[in-house]
């Protein structure tokens, strides 16, 4: 009998399935929008172990609040043939004043 491959699912991070990060005041004074990238290593309980930024928005003030915003959030963990594990995944998030 021929061993099957694990099958592995990505993690699953969505910045609308979470509260939006604040804007920093700094920020908002000085105009800032952007669009930062972000990897985040997602837990078996789906919780945000570590993150770094990939691409930055141009605004280490948007960068860091992003990171920190985010990082609060709760997402659904990658799996290997259905066992939850940690594992990576990417998140871009726009930063645009109203």
């Amino acid at each position: 009998m021929k061993a099957s491959n694990p099958v592995h699912i990505a993690a699953q991070v969505d910045s609308n399935a979470c509260e939006k990060p604040d804007y920093p005041a700094s920020s908002i004074r000085n105009g800032e929008e952007g669009v930062v990238n972000l990897a985040m290593l997602i837990g078996p309980d789906g919780k945000v172990l570590e993150s770094k930024v990939e691409k930055s928005s141009g605004s280490r003030a948007l960068d860091k609040a992003a990171i920190q915003g985010l990082s609060l959030c709760k997402f659904k963990p990658g799996t290997v043939d259905g066992v939850p594990e940690k594992s990576w995944a990417k998140l871009q998030y726009v930063w645009h004043l109203n």
